[in-house]
This record gives structure tokens, sequence and C-alpha cells, in this order.
């Protein structure tokens, strides 16, 4: 069986899709394992930065919801070697319609539990919200990443984040765990980085990555060369970041 990761905050701007698509990538690079990316994010930023070319998509991630397409036809590969289950903005239209399905919680799992013995990992991009596009995705998942960036308002979301994981683990009966917290557009010569960190740090304890994501303008240029920082930027502090992060990942997952 495949490990399955949701990638979830509900703050934008945080580089949860960033992070979604940089992961998967890493997983195909370094240890060449089967990797699929759900990106139910109706932005569709993980899709578009691993080069699918989103407003032209036939079929996509809504279709399958919608029950009109099977999910192994909307199944995309990628440059990256990562497989993508794509989306863009008309994925929004549909949340209120399937909000109203009964079983809506779980339409996501059923439909990636037809391939899911094709892959290694799914890493699963949230939207920044908790609606039911975000339930569907932490119903579907073993563990959840929670990225944070390094700010003021990115640490006033964390009570947010622990109320949804709390009603997706009591309300909806998933024990749903966190494999740990990802610190953002982290800079070590801000002190509002280093003590936005030491609150996570204080907060979480063990579970905040020892990687540290830094703030980089090559990260938020490579999605518009449809690359992933280890291709745009192999030797670059991000691209090491990221692979520690990959590191940590494999190992947490085992």
């Amino acid at each position: 069986m495949p490990y399955k990761l949701a990638i979830f905050n509900m703050k934008g701007g945080v580089g949860k899709s960033t992070t979604a698509y940089n992961l998967s990538a890493g997983l195909v690079q370094f240890h060449q394992k089967q990797v699929l990316l759900v990106d139910i994010d109706p932005q569709g930023h993980a899709s578009a930065a691993l080069g699918i070319p989103i407003w032209q998509l036939q079929t996509q991630l809504k279709d399958v919801l919608q029950r009109q397409a099977s999910v192994s036809e909307i199944v995309t590969p990628t440059d990256s070697g990562v497989d993508v289950i794509p989306s863009n903005i008309l994925l929004a239209e549909e949340e209120i319609p399937i909000s109203g399905l009964p079983g809506r919680e779980l339409l996501l799992r059923k439909a990636i539990a037809q391939i899911s013995e094709n892959y290694d990992y799914i890493i699963i991009d949230c939207p920044p919200n908790i609606g039911v596009f975000s339930v569907n995705a932490l119903m579907a998942a073993d563990q959840v990443l929670i990225p944070v960036d390094m700010s003021y308002l990115g640490l006033l979301g964390i009570n947010g984040i622990e109320r949804a994981i709390s009603l997706i683990r009591e309300q909806l009966d998933h024990n749903l765990e966190i494999i740990g917290v990802l610190a953002t557009r982290y800079d070590g010569r801000n002190n509002l980085s280093k003590e936005v960190l030491s609150s996570l740090q204080e907060h979480f304890g063990s579970k905040v990555f020892r990687t540290k994501i830094p703030e980089a303008v090559k990260v938020r240029e490579a999605p518009s060369f449809s690359q992933s920082i280890f291709k745009y930027d192999p030797r670059g502090a991000a691209a090491k970041a990221y692979r520690d992060l990959v590191e940590e990942v494999v190992h947490g997952s085992r």
C-alpha cells in the first residue's frame, strides 16, 4: 500500500504547493519512488508548476468527483517523473454540489484507491481552507505535513489547523497523524523567523522538521520553467533544503 501524505495549511502563501511538487519530484529523483501528486487545490499551482497546461485540460479531478471520468483517465505524467491528477479553477464550481452528496468526505479516498497500488507515495496538495476538498484530502491521507511561513500571521493560524485536524479525528473517526511541521520562507538573519521557529518548536516539539526552507527567489522562479527546484537550481540552498526534507519524510514514513 502507498504512503499517503496531505500538505495542509489554511493560510495561503506558505509554500504549500511548492512543497507538494518539490517533495514529489525529490522522491522520484533521489529515491526512485513511484509518486502520484493529487492536486485538489482549485488554483492548480502544483499541476502548473510541473508543466501541465491547466487551462487546456479536457478532463480533470472535478470529473472524477462528479463520476464523469475514471481516475485512471486523468492521471498525467510529467517530465519530473511524477504522475499528477490535475485541477484548475473549474474544480471550485463543484464545491457546493459536492457538499450535498452523501459520503462526500470519502470521494477522493475512493477514487485514488482504484490506482493506489501503482504508487509508493501519494502526495495531496490541499486548498488553503477547511472546505469539502480539504476534508476529502485529509480523509484520504495517512499523515499530514504542515508548512508554516515565518510570520506572525503564520503562527496565528496554528490553532485553526489543529482544530481542523481534531475535527477529522473526532467527528469523522479518522486517525490522521501529523508527520511534521515545516518552517518555510525562513531567513536566519531575521529575528522574526527565529522567534516564530522557536514558538513552533515549543508548541510541536520534535514534530518540527529539522529542515528549514529558506526564502529564495529561485523557488519562486522555478515554476515558470515547469521545473522542480532540483532541476532549476540544483546547487542552491533551497534545493539542498528540499532534499533534506525528502530524507526526513522518507525516514518518517517507514
